[in-house]
């Protein structure tokens, strides 16, 4: 089941990475991020770093689908933790160096999202680590967090930005029915209304 929902996105994926690249190239291309040297101070890497995590959050939400008009569907952010969380079960996923795997079970289908290869484009092959973190509120008003996407502890030089998303609950974005209602992460918090959960993604990136 876990690997058919993951085909089923695959393609979807590949078509939203391809809009992703053409806008985060020329994020790349004017920020250059480096190891710390004689010529780049600490706070500049870390000041390069907090830019390009706050562009790559704020272009993912403002970007629609591929070629979809239509008001009504979710961000490229918004829809990274809708399949992470409803498709890819909230797992835990590590990248390493080819793909994000599953650290619970690393034969389950790789962790596939506009927000995923955003990160590997942007950060995977310059040097910069990242974790993705998403909080959020129970049922009980409690805050929940879990971890997207974890490659390790932080250095002491990291850099954080964060994002808020708004879910709702229909067709294009959370399923409505007791499934999706009862799950741990992200649970309905607003029976009887449109509103399902607010998830508050944390991006923490730092120098390797």
């Amino acid at each position: 089941m876990r690997d058919d929902r993951g085909q089923l996105h695959t393609i979807e994926g590949l078509a939203a990475a391809f809009i992703i690249i053409i806008v985060l190239s020329i994020v790349v291309q004017t920020t250059s991020v480096t190891p710390l040297s004689t010529s780049f101070t600490n706070q500049h890497v870390k000041l390069e770093l907090q830019n390009m995590g706050n562009d790559i959050l704020s272009t993912l939400d403002q970007t629609k689908l591929v070629n979809n008009s239509d008001p009504n569907v979710p961000s490229q952010l918004k829809k990274s933790i809708i399949d992470w969380s409803v498709y890819s079960y909230y797992d835990i996923y590590t990248w390493n160096n080819t793909t994000y795997v599953s650290a619970t079970n690393a034969s389950y289908a790789p962790l596939n999202t506009p927000l995923s290869s955003a990160l590997t484009y942007a950060f995977a092959n310059n040097g910069v680590a990242f974790n993705v973190e998403v909080s959020f509120p129970d049922k009980n008003g409690h805050v929940r967090l879990s971890k997207m996407i974890w490659n390790g502890d932080p250095s002491e030089n990291s850099v954080t930005v964060s994002r808020l998303v708004v879910l709702h609950d229909g067709d294009n974005e959370i399923p409505v029915g007791d499934r999706y209602d009862n799950f741990m992460v992200l649970p309905d918090i607003s029976p009887g209304t449109t509103l399902h959960n607010t998830a508050y993604v944390k991006l923490t990136m730092w120098v390797m």
